[in-house]
């Protein structure tokens, strides 16, 4: 079931209206009541709108995060349905060694979550890739043939690189071998520039980054910072990253953390840089919210990953609830 907004109407004289803890009406009712004006949306695990009951998680507005609430009574409407005044634009960046085609796939369940209020666009990074002969450590391997059929005939690329391993560098294990010091990162420049040429003509509301791209993505933001590229501090409203995403090279850690609103999902114990990623994200966003998985270095899928692509996109419609009104055609209520 795709998303659905709802504006809260009813309980004007009551201060809201009723939340309960399960869909029941003998369920027990929360404390607190969801506000009148509040912007909620409709639980995605429902297989079907309910005619009466409704499970919402908040949007914007106050009262209960998640609940059940009755969607009319006496046959008067307690919510009224809403949607973005345009389509909300997605801008999703590949990890590396990625592609568009790779990531339009990648993302494939998340955007079929988050339904048509979203418009999605790719872009392919500027930097050549090749793999280390023999290596097994996951951004310098050879690209398996399932890979291969994924990238569609686009060559694997990169938003920056690294210097290439010396010979005892590339016979070493993975877990021996990664390491978050003395790490150098190369055409950096050619990133930033790249961005900036290719950014402009986008107008992104949310940028979405797996892996490396988010790396080069924050570094990008600083560069924009401190030469005022634009003017305001971050020109979209949110970033979603995908596992990586920290700066481990010195030269081009931030100083001072960005004010860009930042959801962090990294892969647990089975992601080589979850933990990582965990203890450095908070260090670089001033606003974020972190959630884990069990799937390794991957954008999730199944249960885990729709639990959480839920949560991403309440959070893509919260940083953007200025742009929410009146469902087409639907008068607003008095």
């Amino acid at each position: 079931m795709p998303p659905q907004l709802w504006e809260v109407v009813g309980g004007v004289e009551q201060g809201g209206i009723l939340v309960r803890q399960g869909c029941e009406l003998s369920s027990p009712a929360e404390a607190e009541r969801l506000s009148t004006g509040a912007l909620i949306m409709a639980d995605l695990s429902q297989k079907k709108e309910m005619e009466e009951r409704l499970k919402y998680w908040l949007v914007s507005g106050t009262g209960p995060p998640c609940g059940w609430i009755s969607m009319r009574v006496k046959g008067k409407p307690l919510v009224e349905a809403r949607s973005p005044s345009r389509r909300l634009r997605v801008l999703a960046l590949h990890g590396a060694p990625g592609n568009s085609n790779i990531m339009n796939f990648q993302t494939a369940g998340l955007r079929k979550m988050a339904g048509e209020d979203f418009e999605w666009s790719f872009l392919d990074g500027p930097c050549a890739w090749e793999p280390v002969p023999n290596s097994t450590q996951m951004n310098l391997a050879e690209r398996t043939a399932i890979e291969k059929a994924l990238a569609k005939g686009k060559p694997f690329v990169q938003w920056y690189s690294h210097p290439k391993p010396t010979g005892e560098e590339e016979g070493q294990e993975p877990a021996k071998a990664m390491s978050f010091e003395n790490v150098v990162y190369e055409n950096v420049e050619e990133g930033i520039k790249f961005l900036q040429t290719a950014l402009a003509g986008l107008d992104p509301d949310i940028v979405l980054c797996y892996s490396q791209s988010g790396t080069m993505l924050a570094m990008y933001m600083d560069v924009m910072r401190k030469d005022r590229l634009v003017s305001t501090p971050v020109p979209w409203r949110l970033g979603v990253f995908f596992c990586g995403a920290m700066i481990d090279d010195p030269r081009y850690q931030l100083r001072e953390p960005l004010p860009l609103p930042a959801v962090y999902i990294h892969g647990g114990d089975a992601d080589p840089w979850g933990r990582h990623g965990e203890k450095m994200l908070p260090k670089m966003y001033k606003d974020w919210r972190m959630f884990e998985h069990s799937s390794g270095h991957v954008i999730p899928n199944g249960v885990e990953g729709s639990e959480i692509f839920q949560q991403v996109i309440l959070r893509m419609y919260a940083e953007c609830q200025d742009l929410i009104g009146p469902k087409a055609g639907q008068q607003q209520s008095s």
